[in-house]
């Protein structure tokens, strides 16, 4: 065994940065905790407020669910209020029909509406924010029309009452009982959306909602997911909807409008789209605001609307989001650097040599690539005309040409962001008509030319993205958060970690992204790529926009990471100077075709070449 496969001593690169690591609590539970057992106590003795309470609690279940669908994955829906009618309504004929309480309503009206919501959720795969808004309002509207004239199962225009309140045949008071309960579903609904949030699917929603074909390159099902969060999020809507009519007595089809779904998305947005406790925070302020200011209730429209302008301009995150503002700056005026400084130099170790990358190395070089006769077409123009090359496994490849030549497009053809024809294969897999996120499971690395990065996610995010696929628990464990989730989402931290150590990223760990310089940004997106540990690189102009020298330093750390995977590179690049000091073989294209194809020093000395693209 050399050296290199041995894992050394040191301080592991996760406690020298301070990165926490996952666990089953976290400090945000525990004050959710204290305001529930606040609200349990206080629920009796401000009885007088029991509608608003439960309003409240419905708000702030339905923000919950929205959370997902539209603060984590970004698809606005305006049609959330027939999932709270669907529930509302199965309730009144479960307990009038079949004499059975909640014990039946709440498993029954969960299935039947996340049912619900993977169909709602289908117009998502095909349209746009815009059109998806108006897709979802448009099924809101005729859902009504539905409900009016399903008049067996809504009762009609004139409604339908709630049954009694009971529980495995225990028939309970309304009223603080009532609130009780809700706060129970309340406190088991956020638990379970929280636990969706903080793991692989949270990380994986928030990432397609800021660049899906970045997600898809890390080897996300993105379809899957956006029905997911849909289906989701419907079943949570349909189980407000079960306390909402035990809360109000009675329903009629008409409380279940479009109107109703936009205060609830106004709701959620002035609290704060992307955390749970904007959801609690949002249903409050609408609520309770009229309620403790009688007076203003005749201008509670006009300012709402003032608040969501003020929160768009100054706080798009919301209130939640103002407040978090606030905290950053005080933290970062009392706060020291992120990497501990009692970590001297001496007790840090190589990332390669550490427990979590030494197992990554392999014996034998892998990423074989085969292009053959890849071709594809814009209309008349060949943008890559036919063109068959082969990456030997291990081997660091260049692939240069002036712009316009068909370099990214033929990217895009081998991990299926573009349809192309021709054979793609790697490793003897074929992976041609394969969809880009089983291309990158299959052992594809890629990088954009753009960055494509996930704005507003952390750095550490970013890597942890990159290593969903090693990720083996269950959604149903992850809602549960099973000890074997907390087990493999540390696994990860530490792997992210002493990635971010390889690349030199450690410090800037929770940093989101946007606010790093541009040549941070680049690494970042290297260490995306890098994380899986992939068979071959696929290196969209990495060194754009930085010096030569912080190029080359970077190239060098990804080279040094591909040989200890056995990982083949392929690397697109402007800078020529770059290019022949780390590509043994060189492939120049010109007007979609390959044009040469040898050795550096042979490319540099190709009349074809100097007179196409390096010049004189």
């Amino acid at each position: 065994m050399t050296a290199l496969e041995t894992p050394r001593g040191g301080i592991p690169a996760l406690q020298r940065a301070g990165i926490p690591l996952p666990g089953l609590l976290r400090s945000n539970h525990i004050v959710g905790l204290t305001i529930f057992a606040t609200f349990w106590f206080l629920a009796s003795t401000y009885s007088e407020y029991t509608q608003v309470m439960l309003l409240s609690i419905v708000y702030a279940m339905v923000g919950a669910a929205l959370v997902l669908s539209f603060g984590m994955t970004g698809q606005l829906s305006l049609g959330h209020s027939i999932f709270l009618g669907a529930g509302a309504f199965m309730s009144a004929n479960i307990t009038e029909a079949w004499g059975l309480g909640l014990e039946t309503e709440l498993p029954l009206v969960l299935g039947v509406t996340f049912l619900m919501g993977l169909l709602v959720g289908l117009p998502s795969l095909r349209v746009n924010e815009l059109y998806l808004a108006l897709a979802t309002f448009a099924i809101a509207f005729v859902g009504v029309q539905i409900l009016f004239d399903w008049k067996q199962f809504s009762g009609g225009g004139s409604g339908k009452p709630a049954g009694d309140l009971t529980l495995f045949g225990w028939e309970f008071e309304r009223g603080v009982t009532l609130v009780r309960i809700g706060l129970v579903l309340l406190l088991v609904v956020f638990w379970v959306v929280g636990n969706i949030v903080d793991g692989r699917s949270g990380r994986a929603m928030n990432a397609l909602r800021t660049s899906e074909t970045a997600a898809k390159s890390a080897g996300l099902n993105v379809a899957w997911l956006k029905i997911l969060a849909f289906g989701i999020s419907g079943g949570i809507a349909g189980v407000a909807g079960v306390l909402y009519i035990h809360s109000v007595r009675y329903a009629s089809p008409d409380q279940f409008g479009v109107n109703f779904s936009i205060i609830l998305i106004l709701a959620l947005l002035i609290g704060g789209k992307h955390r749970l406790a904007g959801a609690a925070v949002g249903a409050s302020f609408v609520l309770w605001l009229p309620e403790q200011i009688r007076d203003i209730q005749a201008w509670e429209g006009t300012i709402y609307g003032g608040v969501l302008i003020a929160l768009t301009l100054y706080s798009p995150g919301g209130l939640i989001g103002l407040f978090e503002m606030a905290w950053s700056q005080v933290r970062h005026m009392v706060s020291s650097d992120s990497v501990s400084d009692d970590a001297d130099s001496a007790a840090k170790q190589p990332a390669l040599h550490s427990v979590e990358l030494a197992p990554l190395r392999r014996d034998s070089a892998v990423g074989h690539l085969v292009v053959e006769d890849a071709s594809v077409s814009f209309g008349g123009v060949h943008a890559v005309a036919g063109i068959s090359f082969e990456v030997e496994p291990g081997a660091v490849t260049g692939l240069i040409g002036s712009n316009g030549a068909g370099k990214t497009t033929c990217f895009n053809a081998i991990t299926g962001h573009i349809g192309a024809g021709g054979r793609f294969v790697l490793d003897g897999r074929d992976v041609s008509g394969a969809p880009i996120f089983k291309r990158a499971l299959a052992g594809f690395g890629r990088t954009f030319q753009n960055l494509n990065l996930h704005g507003d996610l952390r750095v550490l995010d970013h890597v942890l993205l990159g290593l969903d696929r090693e990720f083996s628990y269950t959604r149903v464990e992850e809602i549960v958060r099973a000890p074997r989730v907390i087990r493999q989402e540390r696994d990860a931290y530490r792997r992210a970690a002493e990635v971010l150590d390889h690349m030199e990223l450690l410090e800037y760990w929770n940093e989101k992204v946007d606010d790093l310089p541009y040549g941070l940004q680049k690494r970042v997106d290297v260490a995306r790529a890098m994380a899986p540990s992939p068979k071959i690189l696929l290196l969209d102009e990495p060194a754009a926009g930085i010096p030569t020298a912080e190029a080359r330093e970077m190239m060098t750390q990804v080279i040094a990471f591909a040989e200890h995977t056995g990982a083949g590179i392929l690397v697109i690049e402007h800078n020529v100077e770059l290019v022949m000091g780390i590509c043994p073989r060189i492939i120049v294209m010109d007007a979609g075709k390959i044009l040469a194809d040898g050795s550096a020093a042979a490319i540099a000395n190709d009349e074809r070449v100097v007179a196409a693209y390096l010049g004189t």
